[in-house]
């Protein structure tokens, strides 16, 4: 399996982030790890139950296996994310997150927090998106609004759709919402305050994507048994 040098965030990437709510990071992973991650999922789903409340979705995901739960831990991603998330840095919660073939299943606006801050509020709050698959517009990538993690989590109720509950119907779209592709290998980092949401799959193949969001390490839970401190506050 070929090797990535640990690296961390540019100042720019860094200040991309916090201006724009996200940053999307190129060339992090080797394609042949996502490879055996993807059959990672596939054995996961043919051997465990109670996986997720939408087809082909694997919640607790680093809970699942050794695999998903050193990928969770990376150190890369950790190295990454230290100048976002601190003082130290914990995982919240890890999931699988899909779009089956040919699926009208979206996943409507929502943020993150709307989730999360039931179980603990966190100033520095955020996930990685990794998908195992090149995404786009075709297979439902996500949209995001820039710079709207600014203002906070904003009402959110239950809509339908992959998520139980959003800002807003199956036809909501906001005049400064955009595209946001990730290539096999990237990752795009997006703060748990960040709108965004994806469609459908109009493909004939299904859409993975591996989220982790993590938080300082001086939030005293997360999401149950998933919570656990990577790097203590100093």
């Amino acid at each position: 399996m070929a090797t990535v040098q640990i690296a961390k965030l540019t100042s720019e990437e860094l200040s991309t982030y916090h201006e724009q709510g996200y940053v999307l990071l190129h060339d992090v992973f080797p394609k042949d790890e996502l490879e055996a991650m993807d059959r990672e999922m596939d054995r996961i789903q043919a051997t465990q139950e109670d996986l997720g409340r939408n087809p082909g979705w694997v919640m607790q995901l680093g809970l699942r296996s050794e695999v998903t739960q050193q990928f969770a831990r990376d150190e890369r991603v950790l190295t990454l994310i230290e100048d976002i998330v601190k003082p130290g840095i914990s995982i919240f919660s890890g999931k699988l997150t899909a779009k089956s073939p040919r699926s009208d299943e979206i996943c409507h606006w929502h943020q993150d927090d709307a989730y999360y801050n039931a179980q603990a509020p966190s100033e520095t709050r955020m996930s990685t998106w990794i998908p195992l698959q090149d995404t786009d517009e075709e297979n439902g990538c996500m949209w995001v609004v820039p710079g709207s993690h600014k203002g906070g989590v904003v009402a959110h109720g239950p809509y339908g759709g992959q998520c139980p509950k959003c800002m807003g119907s199956a036809d909501l779209m906001f005049d400064d919402a955009i595209l946001c592709p990730v290539k096999m290998g990237d990752m795009l980092l997006f703060s748990a305050c960040l709108w965004h949401h994806s469609k459908g799959n109009r493909t004939d193949r299904v859409r993975r994507a591996f989220i982790v969001s993590y938080q300082e390490a001086t939030v005293p839970r997360g999401n149950g048994k998933q919570y656990t401190v990577l790097r203590p506050a100093n």
